[in-house]
């Protein structure tokens, strides 16, 4: 996890339909991303959260976030890290956590403007099926044991590589490069 911090995230800080933690807060940016990869990197939020109201102390780290997650999305080397608790965190943290980013990504699609009807290959159909699910499921009552955080990374590996099919096939050049035509 980063160090990135977010006051603003807190339960006791919570003002409406924001984010309820910077797993989430990420995920929703990466279903923007995905939709729109030149999306305003100052404000993106905005378009996200109408209720999120970040301290102004908050606003650089927000724009941190975006600038990482774009330069990781369209890295060669596919080293996007999920903003997830460290791996020493009990696992139905880390579960939990996971699940709330791949809810932050389905209502970042949805939010972007992904529909029933935007064209998607099988495999990316499938992959936006499975983080829904993983988005609905309760982690409360598994155990914290070496298979289960074998799973846990094993899916973690599907989600980010997932990611990155999903957003080469939404967003097949890379935005930062400037298109020059002679």
């Amino acid at each position: 996890m980063s160090q990135l911090y977010f006051p603003s995230l807190s339960p006791d800080n919570q003002t409406g339909d924001g984010p309820a933690s910077l797993a989430e807060l990420q995920g929703a940016l990466c279903g923007l991303l995905c939709m729109d990869a030149l999306a305003d990197r100052k404000n993106w939020y905005v378009q996200l959260f109408e209720d999120f109201s970040p301290a102004e102390e908050e606003k650089q780290d927000l724009t941190h976030l975006f600038d990482d997650t774009i330069q990781s999305l369209n890295s060669l080397d596919f080293d996007f890290q999920m903003e997830l608790p460290d791996d020493n965190a009990p696992i139905v943290s880390r579960l939990s956590a996971m699940a709330d980013w791949c809810q932050g990504l389905v209502y970042g699609l949805g939010t972007s403007g992904m529909t029933n009807e935007t064209e998607l290959s099988d495999d990316c159909q499938e992959y936006v099926t499975d983080v829904i699910k993983i988005s609905q499921v309760n982690f409360d009552n598994v155990e914290d044991t070496e298979e289960e955080r074998a799973n846990f990374e094993e899916l973690v590996e599907y989600i980010r590589m997932g990611l990155f099919l999903l957003y080469g096939e939404l967003q097949p050049a890379d935005p930062t490069d400037e298109a020059t035509e002679h």
